[in-house]
């Protein structure tokens, strides 16, 4: 499993920005079609959580890098 540190030091050296870096929680879906009610809710709460420091507990990163010329990470 990767961390955010991990992910950063792939980048380290090379010429790029983080433009961001997070964490997302998944949006349930298939949940939702089977059990809108719960899904909904559930939705409601995790994307809330993905405002506040609790997003360090999401299940998947999100990581976006911008190339950038002249420049290297030094991040």
């Amino acid at each position: 499993a990767y961390t955010a540190g991990g992910l950063l030091d792939l980048f380290v050296g090379l010429p790029v920005r983080v433009v961001t870096l997070t964490q997302i929680y998944p949006g349930y879906d298939n949940l939702v079609y089977r059990k809108p009610a719960l899904g909904k809710l559930l939705r409601r709460v995790t994307y809330a959580l993905e405002q506040s420091p609790l997003t360090v507990f999401g299940i998947s990163h999100l990581l976006v890098i911008k190339k950038v010329t002249g420049e290297v990470s030094t991040e």
